[in-house]
């Protein structure tokens, strides 16, 4: 029997309530003076969500890094000297180096963070604790009651050293930064360290 009249109505909005409640993301329970977790939103295909309550620092600073639209701040070229690589000890070819840097995020910031289509088979990113590499990072309205910018671990995972885009979307707009990962882009300070190439 199919559902008539108002039935099919209802049919959608249950079908939906299903799904997001199987795809949203889970939190660690919080340390002693950090911010309660937040439950991240569904990250699309080829995506994560990034989880909130796994911070690193609830009062860490943007400077020295470039802002990009408001709400993140990244080691972007030409500001930001290139990051230096190690041997991540993957066993797939195209996460073969990682350069690691926190992700530091402006409080209640809703945006995305994706690997050009250029680049999905050798560039992947990801941050939190685990940061699971991806293509896209989905960060949605993370809460820090103390007001200052949040931190997180992770990194980028790249085959051999490049300079690579890396699109940032939020509040209906997009701009896309440079990161120089184990190489510096044009006009970018090399890794301050030894690199893996």
């Amino acid at each position: 029997m199919y559902p008539t009249g108002r039935g099919w109505a209802l049919l959608p909005a249950a079908v939906i309530a299903v799904l997001l409640a199987g795809c949203t993301g889970t939190s660690v329970a919080p340390g002693p003076g950090k911010a309660t977790p937040a439950t991240s939103s569904a990250a699309p295909a080829g995506g994560s969500a990034l989880a909130c309550g796994n911070y690193i620092a609830a009062n860490a600073s943007a400077a020295p890094l470039p802002v990009v639209l408001g709400v993140v701040a990244l080691p972007a070229s030409p500001r930001y000297p290139a990051l230096g690589t190690s041997l991540s000890g993957e066993g797939d070819k195209a996460r073969r180096l990682f350069a690691k840097t926190g992700l530091v995020i402006k409080p209640g910031a809703t945006f995305e963070l994706i690997v050009p289509a250029p680049f999905a088979r050798r560039l992947s990113i990801g941050w939190g604790l685990p940061g699971m590499p991806s293509h896209r990072v989905v960060v949605n309205s993370c809460p820090n009651p103390g007001g200052k910018w949040l931190a997180y671990a992770g990194g980028y995972w790249i085959d051999h050293p490049a300079c690579v885009p890396i699109i940032v979307r939020a509040g209906g707009k997009q701009q896309t930064v440079h990161i120089g990962i184990g190489t510096p882009c044009p006009g970018q300070q090399p890794p301050q360290g030894p690199s893996q190439s």
